[in-house]
């Protein structure tokens, strides 16, 4: 039985990528404008310039196409994510760092095709939002190591706990602010960003005593 969340197939043939990459084009456009709830494979069909029987050749139902889109950004934030890591080791200012990481997330989200639809639908879908979850997870490890590597003091279970509160404020602000004015988006990720370098300033300062 096929999982609601992945793909009939996977297409090897140059054609059949081709039409892959076009529903899921379509799929991000579409999701832009309809959101989740409006979103389904018959507008999909029509967007894409296909009949509704292709894009199941590929995709059993709508959960299927935009978890594909969710694991590709899920892909960036990875990317996101070991590129702070790599950063971090020679940081003079680790701190400063994330602050400007958050910035870089909220940049390369907005950029990313269809990126913020996606966190709506990821919100809106329980399946959806326990890919989210467990991606979170994964992002908090890496951010835990790189905690610690600031701090040895830090004990592990608090860098992981630490290491999450990070990551889900970060997101949920962000989340916040995708549905606000640019002007209003702007004051909420500075706000987290002044919250969470006072956090981390007390986090790596364990070690030195203060």
């Amino acid at each position: 039985m096929t999982s609601p969340l992945r793909t009939r197939r996977r297409p090897g043939q140059e054609r059949s990528r081709a039409t892959f990459e076009r529903i899921l084009d379509a799929a991000a456009e579409l999701l832009e404008e309809v959101g989740w709830d409006g979103f389904n494979t018959n507008l999909l069909a029509e967007r894409a310039g296909l009949t509704v029987p292709a894009v199941y050749r590929y995709f059993p139902n709508k959960l299927a196409v935009v978890s594909t889109l969710a694991e590709r950004v899920i892909e960036e934030w990875n990317r996101w994510i070991l590129a702070y890591q790599d950063a971090a080791t020679e940081a003079d200012d680790p701190v400063e760092l994330w602050c400007e990481y958050v910035d870089v997330y909220v940049r390369r989200l907005r950029a990313f095709p269809g990126g913020v639809a996606v966190r709506r639908a990821m919100a809106a879908s329980p399946p959806l939002r326990d890919l989210d979850r467990k991606d979170s997870e994964a992002i908090a490890r890496r951010l835990a190591t790189v905690l610690r590597q600031g701090n040895p003091d830090l004990e592990s279970a608090r860098a992981r706990d630490a290491a999450r509160v990070l990551v889900e404020t970060s997101v949920a602000v962000t989340d916040l602010a995708f549905d606000a004015s640019p002007a209003r988006a702007r004051r909420l990720i500075s706000e987290t960003k002044a919250m969470q370098r006072a956090y981390l300033k007390d986090l790596l300062a364990v070690s030195h005593g203060t």
